[in-house]
């Protein structure tokens, strides 16, 4: 099971509704807090018996700047997550084992595109059967790929598949 090989199935199929996205958000708020920690401490704290709390704030602050640098970064360079646009969501990813045994239900629920009734077939322990489900935290978007372990790999059992959860 190919992760990134799944999202980029994912991308095309889904006719731009599903993009990737990453949240820059944190990475900013990480700088600022850090570049300003040494400024409100240089002026809320003044006089020489403060002078050991400011280099302590100023180290904590280049250091929470320098962490959020990397992280900007690292969110920069990445290739991002799955987005639904149109929800305004990251989608997340999870992996529900099935039985061998349950081959012909997995398959004809992904095969009929419903959610509900491939989340209402009992789950098990051994990922004999496995489902990649990419979804939205309500479960009103979900896109799927089922994966059977044989001769010691994951082998696709159907494309990349939007499910509807009506």
């Amino acid at each position: 099971m190919n992760k990134i090989k799944f999202y980029e199935a994912l991308y095309a199929s889904c006719d731009n509704i599903v993009a990737r996205r990453k949240s820059l958000v944190m990475p900013f708020v990480m700088i600022l807090i850090g570049v300003a920690l040494p400024l409100i401490s240089m002026f809320a704290l003044k006089g020489s018996q403060y002078d050991d709390i400011n280099s302590s704030v100023v180290l904590v602050g280049l250091a929470i700047a320098i962490i959020g640098g990397i992280w900007l970064l690292g969110r920069i360079t990445s290739k991002g997550e799955p987005y639904h646009k149109a929800k305004g969501a990251f989608l997340s990813s999870k992996i529900l084992a099935f039985d061998r045994s349950r081959r012909s239900e997995v398959i004809s629920a992904i095969g009929s595109k419903d959610y509900k009734a491939l989340l209402a077939i009992p789950v098990c322990e051994v990922s004999a059967l496995s489902v990649m489900v990419v979804s939205l935290p309500d479960n009103s978007f979900a896109a799927v790929q089922a994966f059977e372990y044989a001769e010691l790999e994951y082998r696709e059992l159907c494309p990349v598949t939007v499910l509807s959860n009506n």
